[in-house]
């Protein structure tokens, strides 16, 4: 009898949560490389972006040695950094478990409930960049001391999403009222290192904090404005002990660094845009589908911040003149990119909400065997993911902003060119899933283009 409870309990368990058979990423092995490589990349990149000694290449042929000098000279405020980050963390816990925003149910699961998450990103936002920056302001702080502390807190970040990773990784075995945990479609192979590449566990919580949806916007995009802004006054401060000119400083440094001020202005609305729209996260492949394992929290707290502020970080040590001219086609390339990529998610957005929308109704739409409908106008029917080529255009305008005298901050539009690509074959992989091989097909002959009419 205790054997049949047992096999039944074990059913269970398998319809709950069915064994993952296939693999991204290029299986463990490949998880394996990208869990020892990524914490390398961080380091490496930001290392060679703080050398203004040597160029690239000559840089590249040293670089062993400048990580360990680098981590030298970071180890006695490695604590401090720890501390920060940790603090970090908790701030935005607590706002997200504050009743701060509105409140919304997610989708339905597998085990037939509805997790309700806390929509108030942008007031996390506000809140910290008023109080630091009115803290900067009285002179309590001096926010210049983040981009000074910029090493430390890399490697305290990077040391925080690691422990983080495993602590996610072995909680996600635990059983509550006797039932295994919630487990992520596909991560549950049985490969100790896939699973904890991917994620585990679809949604690890410490009672109402929901840690994969609290991490996915916060930490990590509000401290990279953050440290954008830092990196700024850095800048200025050292303009300011090295200018000749006695007044209007700021206006001198204005005018002779309006790119690293454009990029900041440009990321942080990027980052609000982001956040103003926190509810449409709840269906992204990140919160539906995937585990919260190394990659999204180590992408979440140590990759967004410290990688996507490469940019401003060698503005501080590389000086670079732009024509007006150049600076206004890169101002143009954001905001053609930033208008695509708002108006495709719109488009869509309201069509999802009310077909019937009168600012939507005109859409041409194929109907699949399942009783959907699939956009084939407007937008979605030039390419079969506009928003991400508006994303591309924002981050390679960025990047053009800082001129063309070395590779480093193309790093961003490169990688995320190549991670926009990922998620599109990931997304049509799970479209002809949902909508069956016949419909899928016949959807890819009409709208022909993935990412750029004529190229992709």
């Amino acid at each position: 009898m205790a054997r049949s409870s047992s096999s039944s309990g074990a059913g269970k368990a398998a319809l709950l949560n069915p064994r993952t058979t296939t693999y991204e990423w290029g299986g463990p092995l490949g998880a394996f490389g990208i869990v020892n490589g990524l914490p390398l990349v961080i380091i490496g990149l930001n290392t060679l972006c703080s050398d203004t000694s040597a160029g690239l290449l000559e840089g590249l042929v040293k670089l062993p040695q400048a990580i360990h000098a680098n981590f030298s000279n970071a180890l006695p405020n490695l604590q401090t950094a720890v501390a920060v980050e940790v603090a970090w963390l908790v701030l935005h816990s607590l706002l997200y478990l504050s009743p701060l925003g509105h409140k919304v149910n997610g989708l339905p699961l597998r085990d037939g409930t509805r997790k309700v998450y806390n929509i108030n990103a942008i007031h996390a936002y506000l809140l910290s960049h008023a109080v630091l920056f009115a803290a900067h302001a009285f002179g309590v702080v001096n926010l210049a001391w983040l981009a000074e502390m910029f090493a430390p807190l890399m490697y305290g970040a990077i040391i925080i999403s690691i422990v983080m990773s495993v602590l996610l990784y072995f909680a996600s075995f635990r059983k509550s009222g006797g039932k295994e945990m919630l487990l992520a479609e596909g991560g549950n192979t049985g490969s100790a290192v896939y699973d904890f590449w991917v994620g585990r566990e679809l949604n690890p919580s410490l009672g109402m904090l929901d840690l994969k949806f609290m991490c996915e916007l916060r930490p990590g995009l509000i401290g990279w404005s953050i440290l954008n802004w830092a990196f700024v006054i850095q800048a200025y401060h050292q303009y300011q002990a090295a200018s000749a000119v006695q007044s209007n400083v700021m206006v001198s440094f204005l005018l002779s660094n309006i790119n690293i001020v454009l990029i900041s202005i440009f990321e942080s609305f990027y980052i609000l845009d982001g956040l103003l729209l926190e509810a449409g996260i709840i269906t992204m492949m990140d919160i539906v589908y995937d585990g919260f394992g190394f990659m999204l929290c180590f992408g979440d707290l140590a990759w967004v911040p410290f990688i996507y502020t490469l940019k401003t970080q060698y503005l501080t040590s590389h000086r670079t003149s732009l024509s007006a001219p150049y600076i206004l086609a890169c101002v143009a390339l954001h905001v053609v990119g930033y208008l695509i990529f708002r108006g495709a998610n719109t488009e869509k957005d309201r069509f999802r909400k009310n077909p019937s929308d009168p600012r939507v109704k005109h859409l041409k739409v194929m109907k699949t065997s399942a009783g959907k409908s699939l956009i084939i106008s407007g937008y979605w029917g030039i390419c079969r993911h506009p928003n991400y080529v508006g994303d591309m255009m924002m981050t390679l305008a960025w990047s053009l902003l800082t001129g063309t005298g070395n590779a480093l901050p193309y790093f961003q539009p490169l990688y995320f060119t190549i991670l926009l690509i990922h998620r599109q074959l990931r997304d049509e992989e799970q479209m002809k899933a949902k909508y069956g091989e016949k419909d899928w097909g016949a959807f890819c002959k009409i709208v022909k283009y993935r990412l750029i009419p004529f190229v992709y």
